[in-house]
């Protein structure tokens, strides 16, 4: 590359190097988001009882931490067991989500017309999220690959956008242009030129799909729809207890809880995340 193409690299916003300072609240968030992390993925191997085993009267509040729950099973053991499918899943989905997202919105903002791939686009995002989700139940059944492949459909019209968005200015700039020009193949500019610049912007926007994933694999456990007994997540333990939440609320407050710990850290650095990209 010439030294006029790396002049228009660092012009266009490659930003030299410097160290970040890290504010506390961040330190703050990332330890609670880690703990909960750890948790939620080695929660079964630290867990005193099975996730079906029956220790209890139902609702018995007076049994273990937060008490027990319709079936008289130790809610915080099943708590225990059932963080791996909220975090898992999610975790899977927004990052399948966000590579193939990210190879149509590049191959978007490339194309000299690209109508076609942003109007397919365009259907997808209309249709809601949850109903995607209860169709794939009707025709698959509740499984974990099910609810992660209605988490991609429902990701991807968003990400490609996004993606599309970021990358068009850096595939047209003229620092890609002065690449071409001296002949160097679309391979080495996309890797080169174009994908470390959008690295930043698609982890950002990973961020907010992977808080969305967490609700949707929560509403399908709430409404039902998750994998059958004796699996179980935080979503399907909000529901199934809901009804003796007057006997032992901690069998409803505790699931919850779990779902609001994990996601506002993730909101909040994603956000933190994205301000720093845009600026």
């Amino acid at each position: 590359m010439t030294f006029l193409a790396a002049q228009q690299i660092l012009a266009v916003g490659w930003r030299r190097a410097r160290p970040a300072r890290v504010s506390s609240v961040t330190i703050t968030l990332l330890i609670v988001l880690l703990a909960v992390l750890i948790m939620a993925l080695f929660g079964p191997m630290i867990a005193s009882h099975d996730r079906g085993e029956v220790v209890s009267l139902p609702f018995d509040a007076a049994v273990g931490f937060f008490g027990s729950d319709h079936l008289g099973r130790d809610v915080l053991s099943r708590i225990l067991h059932g963080g791996r499918p909220i975090v898992i899943i999610p975790l899977v989905a927004t990052s399948l989500a966000t590579l193939f997202g990210g190879v149509l919105g590049v191959a978007a903002a490339a194309l000299r017309r690209d109508d076609v791939i942003m109007r397919v686009m365009d259907v997808f995002a209309v249709i809601p999220s949850i109903l995607v989700a209860l169709v794939l139940f009707h025709r698959f059944g509740a499984q974990h690959w099910v609810l992660a492949l209605a988490v991609v459909i429902v990701s991807i019209p968003f990400t490609t956008r996004y993606a599309r968005a970021a990358a068009f200015p850096i595939i047209h700039s003229a620092y890609v242009e002065q690449a071409r020009m001296i002949g160097e193949s679309a391979a080495t500019i996309m890797v080169r030129d174009v994908v470390p610049n959008l690295a930043r912007p698609l982890l950002a926007d990973a961020g907010l799909r992977f808080i969305g994933a967490i609700y949707l694999v929560a509403a399908a456990g709430f409404l039902g729809f998750g994998p059958p007994p004796p699996s179980t997540d935080w979503g399907s333990m909000i529901s199934e207890n809901i009804g003796g939440a007057g006997l032992n609320p901690w069998a409803t407050i505790a699931p919850s809880l779990m779902v609001l710990i994990l996601t506002i850290p993730v909101n909040l650095l994603a956000d933190r995340f994205a301000r720093q990209v845009a600026r």
